[in-house]
């Protein structure tokens, strides 16, 4: 296991994690003398196996260009646990309740550590207004296809583009409030918003890896080493070869709000706007602050014959370092969108996937190309036997064209392929 150094600004995103866990456990102790029916305790878990075929450029995990979380620049195959995950799940009394994510995964800085850590406040209510919040450390709600165990998907292996990059650099170390006005029919109108702080980090990867697909979530203490494709270490000398996405850089509090439409047995439409507010010229410990934000849009519509349809959109901007002549060191807008088509058919689901990405940059540093543009095919067939046990099947290809490629003797265009056979144990 590797030393962890803790900087200032990270003080606050222990103290959320390992504070909030230490107040679960002091709330469950004085509610399980208030009343004999609380805490209500329950444990859901994942155990993941996986068969990988890949082939294309080197992964990103390694410092490469790749698009997927493997690869090593020509045909491999591997078989490992890709992960194990527990929720802890404690419902204190009528009104409050936590959840603990612990996870282990292959490629993750500690073999063991926190994804999620979070005190969720959602009292009864017999009106048609309803309140609810969450404090701790989350996923942002971006995703309409991640609605399972540890995150994931029930649909595919690999995330989407953009919810693939919300696993990887996104988390709330802070708290949101939700209000709720439902209908006598079940239609619900909701508004949200959140206060955070440690995601001044966030969009490193987009620009200087660009988008990708995998189903990796971020622990508590990851870090990313940092592709050198344009000599970035030596135009960026203050930042270090890593990035850790859970930082606080500047002592500047984020915010999203966002609303939402629900109609029962038809659909579901999110939309919000994420902004971390990160100072861009600011750098701590080899980790400079990005100023990140994001419009993301989202719709779940049921069809009939079990048929699911998922759309989501994003558009965004982040920039980094001092600003000269009105132009920053790095400043880039990525976009990106997916549509999946899902059947359910008993025990058996089939789920096709397509998605559309980008980046563009207007900054003082032409031999840091981050221009991309790029698509992606995803297959996916599951099969749940006995309930817990699900073994799934799944085809990635990703076509994309990265001026930095050439940088390392790469064909700016690169076309990758990744097949995937997964035991997924649900417990």
């Amino acid at each position: 296991m590797k030393n962890v150094s803790i900087i200032p600004g990270d003080k606050y995103k222990y103290s959320v994690c390992y504070g909030f866990a230490t107040l679960f456990s002091l709330m469950t102790l004085s509610q399980a003398r208030a009343d004999e029916d609380f805490p209500d305790l329950q444990l859901q878990g994942l155990l993941d196996f996986r068969y990988i075929h890949a082939d294309g450029e080197k992964n990103w995990f390694d410092g490469g260009l790749g698009k997927f979380r493997y690869g090593n620049g020509q045909s491999s195959n591997l078989v490992n646990l890709d992960q194990a995950a527990l929720e802890i799940h404690s419902r204190l009394d009528w009104s409050w309740s936590s959840r603990l994510t612990v996870k282990y995964a292959d490629r993750q800085e500690n073999p063991v550590d926190l994804t999620e850590a979070l005190l969720i406040f959602r009292p009864v209510s017999t009106s048609q207004w309803r309140f609810n919040g969450k404090l701790g450390a989350f996923f942002p709600p971006v995703s309409l296809e991640n609605s399972g165990v540890a995150w994931t998907s029930p649909y595919t292996l690999s995330s989407s583009a953009i919810n693939s990059w919300v696993g990887e650099e996104l988390k709330v170390f802070g708290g949101e409030a939700q209000m709720i006005y439902q209908r006598e029919n079940g239609d619900k109108f909701g508004l949200m918003a959140a206060g955070f702080g440690n995601n001044d980090t966030a969009g490193v990867l987009l620009a200087w890896r660009g988008w990708s697909l995998d189903d990796y979530t971020a622990t508590l203490n990851d870090q990313y080493q940092i592709s050198n494709a344009g000599n970035l270490h030596t135009l960026f000398p203050k930042q270090a070869e890593y990035t850790k996405p859970f930082s606080e850089v500047d002592g500047r509090p984020g915010y999203y709000a966002g609303f939402s439409v629900e109609r029962p047995e038809l659909g579901k439409f999110r939309a919000m706007y994420y902004d971390n507010r990160g100072k861009p010229s600011a750098v701590v410990d080899g980790q400079y602050a990005w100023h990140t934000r994001f419009a993301s849009l989202g719709l779940k519509i049921d069809l009939p014959w079990e048929l699911e349809l998922i759309g989501q959109g994003m558009f965004g901007r982040t920039q980094m370092g001092n600003q000269i002549g009105g132009l920053f060191a790095v400043d880039t807008q990525f976009w990106s969108h997916s549509l999946l088509l899902s059947k359910h058919m008993g025990p058996h689901r089939l789920s096709f996937r397509y998605d559309g990405f980008g980046t563009s940059e207007n900054d003082y540093f032409p031999q840091d190309p981050n221009i991309e543009s790029g698509h992606a095919f995803t297959f996916n067939y599951n099969i749940t036997l006995e309930e817990h046990h699900q073994l799934n099947f799944e085809l990635n290809h990703i076509a994309s064209d990265r001026a930095a490629r050439s940088y390392v003797n790469q064909l700016n265009l690169q076309n990758q392929t990744l097949w995937q056979v997964a035991y997924r144990l649900f417990f």
